[in-house]
């Protein structure tokens, strides 16, 4: 049985990856633009940020790559897990893995429908794409493709992120 076959590719399209609720706070933002070394003022000052055109301190734009999905998360908020407990991730790549090979976080693109600043509270929900199997020689490239909106309180979009992963057999 070739990995496609025992994936059945197309049946994980639409899947939900996941779920949650996260708050923009203060002291996450202005520790995550000291983190990469961004010292401007707007990141820390609210009168600086005011000065540049925003409502309060904004994310700086690589934050909701790894900030977002590790803090800001307040428990009792959180929405039921509408994955029934089958990550689709997890269990793709779980099966590829077994087989094998290696994974790479191939690409993560980011769409700002509008600036992110502190006190926001997002909800965010994610999704499979996409999933696909591309021949490279002798090799086989899957390609899992995931895609998370993120609206705010008035269910506006605030921010698409797709991101896909790659596992060479």
């Amino acid at each position: 049985m070739t990995q496609a076959e025992e994936l059945d590719l197309e049946s994980w399209i639409g899947k939900p990856t996941g779920a949650g609720v996260v708050h923009i706070e203060r002291a996450v933002v202005s520790n995550f633009a000291a983190s990469v070394l961004d010292d401007r003022p707007l990141y820390r000052n609210r009168d600086a940020a005011a000065d540049a055109g925003f409502a309060d301190i904004p994310a700086p734009p690589t934050f909701f790559f790894s900030a977002l999905q590790n803090y800001s998360k307040w428990e009792e908020e959180q929405p039921p897990d509408p994955t029934g407990g089958v990550n689709p991730m997890a269990s793709v790549m779980g099966t590829l893995i077994a087989s094998g090979g290696l994974i790479l976080h191939g690409e993560q693109e980011f769409t700002y429908h509008q600036p992110v600043v502190v006190g926001d509270r997002l909800e965010y929900t994610g999704v499979v794409k996409d999933l696909y199997q591309k021949q490279a020689g002798e090799r086989t490239m899957t390609f899992l493709v995931v895609e998370t909106t993120y609206t705010n309180d008035a269910g506006e979009p605030v921010i698409t992120s797709t991101m896909n992963l790659l596992h060479r057999s």
